[in-house]
């Protein structure tokens, strides 16, 4: 993760005044973002700590379609 990256990212939305959740989520999906950097990125953009970036990141519309692999992961995990 290159944080002075994603930190000139965050900024830069902040500057062109992107401060609506989704679409804060949709962008950083659109520019090839992981899920931890968008929750990075979003936490900073948005203001939230990070677990309620990672919250809204799994609730949202643009990471609709991750939530059955992410499901499948932890569920993996649980039955280690």
């Amino acid at each position: 993760m290159d944080r002075p990256l994603l930190d000139a990212l965050a900024s830069q939305f902040t500057q062109e005044g992107l401060v609506e959740q989704e679409e804060v989520f949709q962008k950083l999906r659109d520019l090839g973002k992981s899920p931890i950097e968008t929750i990075y990125v979003a936490s900073q953009v948005l203001g939230l700590s990070l677990p309620e970036a990672k919250t809204a990141l799994y609730r949202s519309a643009a990471w609709r379609d991750q939530h059955e692999a992410w499901q499948g992961v932890q569920s993996s995990l649980s039955d280690s």
